[in-house]
């Protein structure tokens, strides 16, 4: 038969130098298209999508087969079309980075920790967040009634595309052109140009000395990390080192600028590198003020452990961002990122610091400064057995047996937390906490500690300033492991 298999349709257009977002929609889809009015004189006829990691001789991971669809002006002209949905089975391969990667030895060091792990690796890379998947489109069919069908791989088309767990609004993401496919919404996330993201959700406000930007409060102990894409060839990302700036109060400059390098050797992996693997397209750094200090990195011209913050007396907040150089005009590659230095609780509440999965594939961090309450629960498998024993000749008991035995007892830690008064785009960032299925209590340098939690409020309330003029939220979380006891 004549060949005439095309791809009609594709999750993104074949100019997008973007990863598939999986979450953004309900489908991720596929239309392949057999304009041929030969097919209609074909037995048990069938379109084919083989779906693999990597390449064509990559793991399998589906072959799905579909007839042709019903649509009216496929069967008038005797055509072939099908549309087969990829969500699931690449989901099924994705994850979410938990651990630093440079650990592969010791794996229960927390992501979080990164540059604090390994002092001398501040860049972590990530674990299955990106898979690179190809896909191979050809036609079933038998030329007689009796004859078994014949996968025909002759006749095909192929793609590959890289796939990431994030999200997007519905109608943010979606395309304004014919082919439905997903927009160019995420192209922000590129690590390309001066506007570009950082893999966070923190949105642009104003706060403290009169910053205006993406801002974070941090203490001086805490623990923080950013995502960023690192694939120029694929993605256009392209960021060979991370600037870290200090200021004092006053926002004067203190020291130089620290760039530090985005190379194997700390951890990370050069953009433009022609053989990444997956693991180096997605790349985290250790921004956090307790990350720096207790990095040893040397930074572009510099010596190890030039970028600690205790080499800069007196800072009251710093600033990182993605760059293509270090020296002579610096090329941005993100925009502005701003790190507060936050004092504790003035009322001497202990600072509860969550860390949870955002909806891009990143994570963001919250400091709750108010009263936080931690409740116990107990749930006790109890049996009730008679009183006594009998000794072959009398039945007795004593004041130290028991009718009711406790068999098992199983105890869980819940806590409330509150926060100070915060902006609205706090509030929107803490929205996204509520969804988040990965979230963490993360202790600072002081005590060293992660655990993962849960959120427990199943609701909440949008508040903004010209409704709530003042805004505050409390949130309820259970921590996700059993408390030990001695049952």
């Amino acid at each position: 038969m004549a060949s005439a298999l095309e791809w009609q349709q594709k999750p993104v257009n074949t100019t997008s130098k973007v990863p598939v977002i999986t979450n953004w929609t309900p489908i991720i889809g596929y239309m392949l298209f057999q304009d041929d009015a030969t097919t209609a004189s074909y037995y048990y006829y069938k379109l084919i999508l083989e779906v693999r990691l990597d390449d064509a001789s990559g793991t399998l991971l589906a072959k799905i087969k579909q007839r042709r669809n019903g649509y009216g002006s496929d069967i008038t002209n005797n055509k072939a079309r099908a549309f087969f949905d990829l969500r699931d089975t690449v989901n099924s391969q994705l994850g979410n980075t938990v651990i630093d990667q440079n650990d592969t030895g010791v794996p229960f060091r927390t992501i979080h920790k990164v540059g604090v792990n390994t002092a001398a690796k501040p860049f972590s890379t990530n674990d299955n967040q990106i898979k690179k998947i190809y896909v191979k489109g050809y036609q079933q069919y038998s030329t007689t009634a009796s004859a078994i069908p014949t996968e025909v791989t002759s006749d095909s088309v192929n793609d590959t595309l890289y796939y990431l767990q994030a999200s997007l609004p519905l109608m943010t993401a979606r395309s304004t052109d014919a082919n439905y496919v997903q927009s160019s919404a995420f192209n922000v996330y590129n690590a390309s140009g001066s506007s570009d993201l950082f893999l966070s959700d923190v949105e642009r406000s104003s706060g403290d000395y009169n910053l205006d930007g993406h801002l974070n409060y941090i203490q001086d102990t805490d623990y923080h990390t950013v995502a960023f894409l690192n694939d120029n060839s694929n993605f256009d990302s392209d960021i060979d080192f991370i600037e870290v700036v200090y200021y004092n109060s006053s926002g004067v400059k203190i020291g130089d600028e620290q760039y530090i390098p985005n190379v194997s050797g700390n951890g990370g992996e050069a953009p433009t590198d022609g053989s990444l693997t997956d693991a180096e397209r997605l790349l985290y750094f250790g921004c956090g003020a307790g990350n720096l200090e207790a990095s040893t990195v040397t930074p572009n011209g510099g010596s190890p452990g030039d970028a600690q913050p205790s080499n800069f007396s007196g800072w009251a907040y710093y600033t990182i961002r993605g760059t293509g150089n270090a020296t002579g005009t610096i090329a941005y590659k993100t925009t502005t990122y701003y790190f507060i230095k936050q004092d504790g609780s003035c009322k001497g509440y202990k600072v509860r610091r969550l860390a949870w999965r955002n909806s891009v594939g990143g994570y963001d961090y919250f400091n709750f400064k108010k009263k936080s309450t931690q409740t116990i629960n107990v749930q006790r498998d109890n049996y009730s057995s008679m009183l006594g024993t009998f000794n072959g000749s009398k039945w007795r008991y004593n004041n130290t047996q028991r009718g009711k035995t406790t068999r098992q007892t199983t105890a869980t830690l819940s806590e409330t937390l509150n926060t100070d008064w915060i902006t609205e785009q706090d509030a929107n960032l803490l929205e996204k906490l509520i969804m988040s299925t990965d979230v963490y209590i993360v202790e600072n340098a002081d005590t060293d500690f992660t655990q993962a939690v849960m959120v427990k409020d199943s609701t909440f309330v949008k508040k903004t300033v010209a409704n709530d003029k003042l805004i505050k939220y409390t949130i309820n979380i259970e921590y996700a492991n059993p408390i030990n006891t001695n049952s």
